[in-house]
């Protein structure tokens, strides 16, 4: 029972200090391939660990950090990818929606305030078509490019092919 406790209290800790260095690094989608030498980085550490450690005959603090080598490595893949979500949240925006048997994506970068609207016939393909700068009027998004003005209101795209009729947007999350 001992040994369980002290893999919760070392898990606990690896949790606390791969969420503070992921929020720290906030890793964009670009970095992402770095995951697969973190991973392999943090179960290989623990595993040096544990054998320093069985060979100092600490033999159960070896068996704890065994055991961690998994739990650590699980922990940081996890965070690592909660970190580049709530990188690409804190920059985008997006939304997509149906017509016919094409499937558009709005996406607003909220940093500039420039929205860019997408195109896809078949899923893995798109094409953009539509690019703007946007601002926010009265709780309501105004999307404007070349002579197109549309709105974002409460998930409905007003004025996308016609003026009046409303499209329900799904927004995604992440």
């Amino acid at each position: 029972m001992k040994t369980l406790y002290k893999i919760l209290i070392l898990a606990v800790i690896d949790f606390g200090l791969i969420r503070l260095w992921v929020y720290q690094m906030d890793p964009d989608p670009s970095v992402s391939i770095g995951i697969i030498l973190l991973v392999p980085f943090v179960f290989v550490l623990n595993l040096i660990i544990a054998g320093l450690l069985f060979y100092a005959k600490k033999k159960e603090y070896s068996k704890v950090f065994l055991v961690n080598s998994v739990i650590a490595s699980v922990i940081l893949f996890y965070l690592f990818a909660k970190g580049i979500d709530r990188h690409q949240n804190k920059r985008l925006e997006e939304w997509t929606f149906q017509k016919a048997d094409t499937t558009f994506s709005l996406i607003r970068r909220k940093e500039t305030n420039e929205f860019s609207i997408t195109y896809s016939l078949n899923p893995g393909s798109s094409w953009g078509f539509l690019y703007g700068h946007c601002e926010n009027k009265n709780e309501k998004w105004v999307l404007k490019a070349d002579s197109i003005t549309m709105e974002i209101d409460n998930d409905y795209l007003i004025g996308f092919r016609n003026q009046t009729d409303p499209i329900k947007m799904k927004k995604i999350e992440r």
